[in-house]
């Protein structure tokens, strides 16, 4: 798809801007801000008008970023992305730039879902368990889903590893009719 290789394209001269992990990692908090502003309805409505000028949309672009007082470098990134026309992308770009953060690194994204609020022990169990499998550090999103019934779900690199009590009984039932 040709947005996502934009977007990669402007996360990627974005991370190429600083050798600091921290200054990286405050950038990405404040393009994943800068991001969910502009894609709200009321301003994307707004600045997806027709009637709005191109000069008016950059303007407006440097103006929300001076109010969410953004660093430098974003602030950029934001008025950039508004002179090429590229706006809609801010989510694909903040999306983007945490994928490849991640990857410089060393971590992982991963999404737990369990039957029930787990306990801390739970998820850090799981998260230890995910961290051996793929040799990184695992940043963990709890869910709970109460369709589970026990154990967990855990989906780590557009894999799914599912240790949950509804897909082993399903499983034993299957075995049994077949």
């Amino acid at each position: 798809m040709r947005g996502s290789r934009v977007a990669k394209r402007y996360a990627r001269a974005l991370l190429g801007l600083s050798d600091d992990r921290a200054q990286l990692e405050a950038w990405s908090g404040e393009l994943e801000r800068l991001a969910r502003i502009a894609d709200a309805p009321e301003i994307a409505l707004h600045l997806g008008s027709p009637e709005v000028s191109h000069e008016a949309r950059i303007a407006a672009m440097a103006k929300i970023a001076e109010r969410l007082e953004l660093s430098y470098p974003i602030r950029s990134l934001a008025v950039v992305v508004a002179r090429h026309g590229r706006i809609a992308d801010l989510i694909a770009i903040a999306d983007a730039y945490q994928e490849q953060l991640d990857a410089l690194l060393g971590r992982a994204r991963a999404t737990l879902t369990f039957a029930r609020e787990p306990a801390p022990e739970d998820t850090a169990a799981v998260t230890r368990g995910l961290e051996a499998m793929a040799r990184k550090a695992i940043i963990a999103t709890v869910k709970v889903d109460e369709k589970l019934l026990g154990g967990v779900v855990a989906e780590l690199e557009g894999k799914i590893y599912d240790g949950s009590l509804a897909t082993r009984l399903s499983e034993a039932g299957r075995r049994l009719v077949g």
